[in-house]
């Protein structure tokens, strides 16, 4: 029971037995209201402290702030500001501040109906009050005074008042017909006693709506709930702050990885900004299979972040690997080796016709035989250039290998040439180690292309060998390890699974864990989509050429007949308009080509879902698909 209410049982006690004694009776209810006013002012702030501890954004805790302090002291209206700073852009002197101000955060007026405050989204228009004047600070206004000072102010009227500038009040009340009069302004302080904002209250009033000055109790109050205040702000800084450091250590990781291949900080940028445009229209998309599947602020940002991790692992990826345009590409294009070989065996060729006419003028052979040899060394010279042209070709790789090349570089690996030098190695740690150079034995001959090379130039589609795709491979299960590793906050402990799960399947045939739908949540889904629609329609990826929109649709497509991505997602990127909105971003003008939707939807979207499905999303039977309006 609140003391009030005894009082009230005490009240009607005493007015049984002293019914006369009226100056008692107005003491005690003088008692009574004020007890009343101290239980009011502990349950508002009992009620503020649950919200403070309750919400994240700063702007939200502001006004709490705000709304707490006029509700404590009956203020018509106020303004919380917030000290903003400006540093140099120096890198041999961070951290010089160049100037400080007092923005606006919070404005609130209940006469005139005034309930703004500034967010990341939407600032409040009105310019910050500058903290110093011509290098000295600013005390001629009020706000700024407190903030450099630390002095609580308490003024009965402003338009009384002396030392302060309130021209700018006065203006406003000429114009809006309002009367500003009574002001408090307290200082915000931080942990360590650091002022970061300013508390102004303006027009008190009393309970017939009388404007009154504040009251010493009215200052204590509020001065007590701004150290609650600075709890709530310092706790909020901190938190920012420590997101705002990771988020960039993320972005320096994925720059690190630009210096190494600038495609693939490139594929990183798009493939996190796809990701966030892809979440949202999981989010609001209002019919079908993931109607009811909804993501806060926290989930959001958990997402963006996984799209920006899903790639750290090929900072240990070889660069030649990451970036390989060729298929002879290691440290450097080994086709270089392979032309000098060529112009070797062509010397070679030419060589050995000197010689064979040298022998025919020496046994005396007639016109005849030197036009034979002539035209001998000049066919197998042209037979040489066709032979390192198609080599060529074969190089640069691409969707499949004809079987003319094939045979064409089986036929050349068993080409040798004369050699007149050879290297002397050794095996050492696993690597070949060049000891010296020695002369040849005679007739020692080698291939115009070696093993290796053959193996490479062999390579089926695109440039990269089996050994080479599992070392790329690799990087999805170096990125979850290194992740686990980190320690994420609560709201964000499944972003290890959503970042490196981005080439799992439906179906279990992905690496690195081989999962299955069950285990694959919505946001593994989207960043496995955005992953492979990013990299087939990339126009700057030195391996391949840019693919048409609708050609990489269809490979989405095929990728869904056999169970490897979500339907459902992929129907919602196009429905959506999301995949144009994109390609007129990112894509080039030409590749932009006609999609029929309706006709993917009827080609590809499978007619049941149930084997496909998160496991918290599981249900017997899919849900009949239906357009959104």
């Amino acid at each position: 029971m609140k003391i009030s209410e005894r009082l009230i049982q005490l009240n009607n006690l005493i007015r049984d037995q002293f019914p006369e004694n009226e100056e008692y009776l107005f003491l005690f209810r003088k008692l009574e209201e004020g007890i009343k006013d101290l239980e009011r002012q502990v349950e508002i702030q009992s009620l503020a402290g649950a919200e403070l501890n309750r919400v994240q954004e700063q702007s939200t805790v502001l006004e709490i702030i705000l709304d707490t302090a006029r509700e404590l002291t009956y203020a018509d209206g106020g303004t919380v500001y917030m000290i903003q700073v400006e540093y140099y852009d120096d890198p041999f002197n961070p951290g010089e501040i160049k100037s400080k101000a007092l923005s606006f955060e919070v404005l609130q007026n209940e006469t005139l109906n005034i309930f703004e405050r500034s967010s990341s989204t939407n600032k409040i228009s009105l310019p910050p009050v500058p903290l110093d004047k011509a290098g000295k600070p600013n005390h001629s206004n009020v706000s700024a005074y407190c903030a450099n000072t630390g002095w609580i102010v308490n003024i009965p009227d402003v338009y009384d008042a002396e030392g302060f500038d309130f021209s700018g009040t006065k203006k406003y009340d000429q114009t809006t017909g309002y009367r500003s009069q009574s002001m408090l302004v307290i200082p915000l302080r931080d942990h360590e006693n650091q002022i970061n904002g300013v508390l102004q209250l303006i027009n008190r009033k009393d309970q017939t709506g009388k404007v009154i000055p504040f009251t010493d109790q009215d200052q204590a109050i509020v001065q007590s709930l701004s150290y609650q205040a600075a709890v709530s702000l310092t706790t909020q800084k901190l938190l920012k702050e420590q997101v705002e450091l990771f988020n960039a250590f993320v972005q320096v990781l994925a720059e690190g990885l630009g210096e190494k291949s600038p495609y693939t900080f490139a594929h990183i940028n798009r493939v996190a900004l796809l990701t966030v445009s892809m979440g949202k229209a999981v989010d609001e998309w209002a019919e079908g299979m993931y109607e009811d599947i909804h993501f806060d602020a926290d989930q959001h940002a958990e997402l963006e972040l996984a799209g920006w991790m899903h790639d750290i692992g090929k900072l240990t990826t070889p660069e030649y690997i990451v970036s390989k345009s060729v298929k002879l590409q290691t440290l450097f294009d080994r086709f270089e080796l392979v032309v000098e070989r060529f112009n070797s065996k062509a010397k070679d060729i030419e060589i050995e016709a000197l010689q064979k006419k040298i022998l025919g003028m020496e046994n005396d052979k007639g016109e005849r035989y030197f036009i034979e040899v002539e035209k001998e060394k000049n066919e197998a010279l042209q037979e040489l250039a066709t032979d390192v042209h198609l080599l060529c070709q074969s190089n640069l790789g691409g969707e499949f290998l004809s079987k003319e090349l094939e045979e064409k570089i089986l036929k050349t690996a068993s080409i040798t040439r004369k050699e007149y030098f050879q290297l002397n190695t050794k095996m050492v740690l696993g690597e070949r180690k060049i000891l010296g150079v020695e002369a040849s034995r005679n007739g020692q001959v080698g291939p115009l292309i070696s093993e290796e090379e053959k193996a490479l130039l062999l390579i089926q589609r695109g440039t990269l060998s089996p050994e080479e795709r599992l070392i790329i491979n690799a990087h999805s299960d170096r990125s979850w390890r290194w992740l686990m590793k980190l320690p994420f906050p609560r709201k964000m402990m499944k972003l290890p699974l959503y970042a490196g799960a981005h080439h799992e399947t439906l179906s279990g045939t992905g690496y690195p864990n081989q999962l299955k739908a069950p285990q694959l949540p919505i946001q593994s889904r989207i960043i496995a989509i955005v992953d492979v629609f990013e990299a087939l329609t990339a126009k700057d990826r030195p391996y391949k050429e840019p693919m048409p929109l609708s050609k990489s649709l269809q490979i989405l497509g095929f990728m869904v007949k056999d169970n490897l991505l979500d339907a459902e997602i992929i129907r919602i990127f196009l429905k959506s308009g999301l995949y144009l909105d994109y390609a007129q971003q990112f894509l080039n003008e030409d590749q932009i080509d006609e999609v029929d939707i309706d006709q993917w939807i009827e080609t590809y979207y499978p007619k049941d879902f149930k084997d496909s499905l998160p496991a918290y999303n599981r249900i017997a039977e899919a849900k009949p698909l239906q357009e959104n309006p």
